[in-house]
């Protein structure tokens, strides 16, 4: 049995993972480095807090959507290996591990260029459309959740873990698990349900943050942050951008403030925005 307490640098999980480095910490869990002794080979590992899985039907729905993300296979996607459970409770998260600079700390040295823009849209439209196929949401975009590597086009990470665990959560009690500068308003305040459309809005917001380099709602309180969010209350991105007019239309309507004013799927904010650059 493994302390959750005690987890850090140095443990193995399930007798293969030697956790070798700590990588970020989240509202979620912490994310590891870690070392496949069967493999030989790198493996990222996230270990979620106890908390997320208090109740047996937590642990169903975890496992049943996990064997999901397991079985996808899609460039844009960083592949989900294992879910674990040991006996003590303890659930960790493997997945490759990719080297690559993320979206985040590009967008320290400036906006993307619209080449680099289109990538991106290419590759998390059809990622984030294949996903949604299998009926899984993201629900966390964020530029840190983006690693470009250098040989290679941009790939989603930490996918699945807001919707197994913390989207369900939050809209039934209430609680913010994830990014709220980036999530829909009505995650943010149980207005309506959620669906493929969270993810339009968080592409879209991703897009305002790529192409000028900024945030579009920032407080740090988080409770003028999310009636600011679920105002709309942000400057225009033509305002912060060097953007088309067609440009700016593609990534306003993603983000519209009530789901069906936004687009319907991936497919159709993709399709949006070649027309829009073609413009």
């Amino acid at each position: 049995m493994t302390d959750l307490e005690a987890i850090g640098v140095g443990t193995i999980l399930a007798g293969r993972y030697e956790l070798v480095a700590e990588v970020a910490r989240g509202a979620m869990g912490d994310v590891f480095e870690a070392f496949d002794r069967v493999e030989g080979a790198k493996a990222a590992v996230k270990v979620l807090r106890a908390e997320y899985l208090a109740d047996e039907s937590m642990r169903r729905r975890f496992r049943r959507e996990g064997a999901v993300l397991k079985a996808l296979d899609h460039p844009a996607i960083v592949r989900l290996l294992e879910l674990g459970v040991d006996d003590a409770g303890v659930v960790f998260l493997v997945t490759e591990y990719v080297e690559g600079e993320t979206l985040a700390e590009r967008l320290l040295k400036g906006p993307l260029g619209l080449g680099e823009a289109d990538v991106l849209v290419d590759a998390l439209c059809d990622g984030l459309g294949a996903v949604h196929h299998h009926g899984v949401l993201h629900g966390d975009l964020k530029p840190a959740n983006v690693i470009w590597p250098a040989d290679g086009g941009p790939r989603l990470v930490d996918f699945g873990a807001s919707k197994i665990l913390g989207l369900d959560r939050l809209t039934a009690t209430g609680e913010v698990s994830g990014t709220p500068a980036y999530m829909a308003p009505e995650v943010l305040t149980g207005k309506a349900d959620v669906d493929q459309r969270i993810d339009v809005y968080g592409l879209g917001v991703v897009l305002y943050e790529a192409l000028s380099a900024k945030q579009p709602f920032h407080d740090k309180h988080i409770g003028r942050l999310m009636m600011k969010i679920d105002a709309g209350d942000c400057l225009p991105i033509k305002a912060v951008a060097d953007v088309t007019a067609a440009i700016a239309r593609v990534v306003e309507r993603a983000m519209c403030r009530h789901k069906d004013d936004r687009y319907a799927e991936m497919a159709d904010l993709k399709t949006a925005w070649q027309q829009a650059r073609h413009a």
